[in-house]
């Protein structure tokens, strides 16, 4: 498949309000979502401090994840 053709998967969501599930044992320190797909998978889930923020989960390869991180830092730039 190529570069302009390329698919993702994207799991979760901050209404899910995974942090807040307790199956007996505690609720969850930490939450994430696995996926079989090694390279391309998002997911999002509320923060786990209950703040309003959202977690974002990436499964990238090296250079993929250094492209986003300057692409989501010159977003986050952008901002200000």
């Amino acid at each position: 498949m190529s570069e302009t053709n390329r698919l993702f998967s994207i799991a979760g969501s901050p209404r899910f309000e995974v942090y807040s599930f307790d199956f007996g044992w505690g609720k969850p320190k930490k939450v994430d979502v696995t996926s079989i797909d090694k390279t391309g998978a998002f997911s999002l889930s509320e923060s786990r401090n209950n703040d309003g923020g959202v977690e974002i989960g990436l499964a990238l390869n090296k250079q993929q994840m250094e492209e986003f991180a300057q692409v989501f830092v010159q977003g986050l730039e952008s901002l200000e």
